[in-house]
């Protein structure tokens, strides 16, 4: 456990840990900086280290870039999140959801019973720390404090979803300290991410839907899904539906109620894994009657989405910290609103999003960042950009412009995958680690090689055609 000041302004006040694992290499190379993954985004998510939930995968998943090509392996959970002291979770949050997932309740009132569940959550974390102190600066600072402390000169930095701000962050703030940077679904602190949240989401719709659409068998099998997604919503809304699920932090089934703007919330989070898309029409139409047969991969989305919800190792409470300090005072609500007001019927669950996003920032009443934390990050070290063009969370296009700002860096886009690229594709994986040992060479040839056979090779599970669109696009 690493220790640190909560404030660095107050030294010899409250003291704040977060967990740290140093996995050393097989055959280590002195000339190697070592990898340092910096957590699993979210902002708040926890990166697995907990005992019941720790496995191989992490490690396995970077070992080709690290201990198998002499690098050690460093990851950590940042302050407030997974096995951090404190983790600033939202139980009260946790058990508001339990009760209120299995009722009928309308938009505006689930906005209440969450609003409540932050009030309490407030008013019991700030108890025992300072929420202004949870941030992408401070992380920055609490990498740096680390660094020195293991007697590192400098870190390789890895990110994925919301960790690749720290990394950019810290390449910012302490750029001495740092060799290279691979990006994985990158997050760009100059793009305001809620203010395009309802274009955002329903273009991840959209695409989804699309990838059957342009797939004639499965347009055949499964025409209108357009429609038909939008009715559905309509019809849940009016008369929901339960479906009995099981998740990892239930003995028992646990009956969900199904409303149209929970299942919107459901597809989008399902959505941020490709393998997805071919259960999408089979979801649509399992909804769309009564029969209980076909309903596996609706219970499979719900389940996936309720573990999310309940994760109790999840800092939540850290996430809205992040969010109040870093984003919400470079977010212009009425511009956002007035999006999330012209997107139909699939934007009902961004309207209610947009709204509780600002109860949040009123409750928590931290400071906002300056304004040099909503600028683009044009740091000249060597950077790997990897990103899906299936990314729910940030279009293609987007980062497109966005990777723009950066003088030294490769860009690797993979049209057939959505969100975490490296653990989707072993190609990513062996690009980032060829970049390492050497970030002047062009990895662009060689993993369109790599992707070309490894999508070949692919196999589906259930030993059925591939997905709709699964390759049809050429990496």
């Amino acid at each position: 456990m690493m220790e640190v000041p909560e404030d660095y302004a107050k030294p010899s006040q409250r003291k704040i840990q977060f967990p740290v694992v140093r996995f050393i290499a097989n055959e280590p190379d002195a000339g190697k900086y070592p990898l340092l993954h910096l957590g699993a985004g979210g902002p708040g998510a926890s990166l697995g280290l907990e005992p019941e939930n720790a496995s191989d995968w992490l490690w396995i998943n970077y070992a080709a870039m690290t201990v198998d090509d002499g690098r050690d392996l460093i990851i950590m959970d940042p302050r407030g999140t997974g096995m951090a002291q404190p983790r600033l979770t939202c139980s009260e949050f946790i058990e508001d959801a339990q009760t209120a997932f299995r009722r009928k309740l309308s938009s505006d009132e689930e906005a209440r019973v969450f609003t409540f569940s932050m009030e309490r959550c407030y008013s019991r974390l700030d108890k025992a720390a300072d929420l202004a102190q949870y941030n992408s600066a401070i992380i920055a600072r609490d990498v740096e404090a680390l660094r020195q402390q293991m007697g590192v000169e400098k870190f390789n930095l890895y990110g994925v979803s919301y960790a690749s701000r720290y990394a950019l962050t810290m390449a910012r703030d302490y750029p001495d300290s740092v060799r290279a940077l691979v990006l994985n679904s990158a997050v760009f602190p100059n793009i305001v991410y809620t203010q395009q949240l309802a274009k955002d989401s329903l273009a991840a719709y959209q695409r989804g839907l699309q990838a059957c659409i342009e797939d004639k068998l499965c347009n055949s099998r499964y025409p209108d899904l357009g429609r038909r997604l939008e009715n559905l919503v309509q019809t849940l809304d009016e008369n929901p539906r339960t479906i009995p699920i099981t998740h990892r932090f239930s003995d028992e089934e646990y009956p969900f109620v199904l409303t149209g703007q929970r299942l919107l919330r459901v597809l989008f989070q399902a959505l941020y894994n490709e393998n997805f898309y071919s259960d999408l029409p089979k979801v649509i139409e399992a909804l769309e009657t009564s029969d209980s047969a076909d309903l596996k991969p609706v219970q499979a989305a719900v389940s996936h989405f309720m573990e999310i919800v309940l994760d109790p190792y999840f800092g939540d409470a850290a996430g809205v910290s992040h969010f109040c300090y870093e984003e919400a005072p470079f977010v212009d609500f009425d511009k956002a609103r007035a999006s999330a007001a012209d997107s139909g019927i699939l934007g009902g669950a961004v309207r209610s999003d947009i709204e509780l996003m600002q109860v949040q920032c009123r409750i928590w009443a931290i400071p906002s960042a300056p304004l040099s934390e909503s600028k683009a990050i044009a740091t000249p070290l060597p950077v790997m950009l990897l990103h899906g063009g299936l990314d729910p969370v940030l279009a293609a296009d987007d980062v497109d412009k966005a990777r723009q700002k950066l003088p030294n860096h490769q860009w690797l886009l993979f049209p057939a995958l959505a969100h975490d690229i490296i653990s989707a594709s072993n190609c990513a994986e062996e690009a980032a680690a060829r970049f390492l040992d050497n970030p002047k060479e062009d990895q662009t040839d060689a993993v369109k090689a790599c992707r070309r056979e490894e999508i070949a090779n692919k196999i589906p599970a259930d030993g059925d055609a591939p997905p709709p669109g699964q390759y049809s696009h050429q990496d």
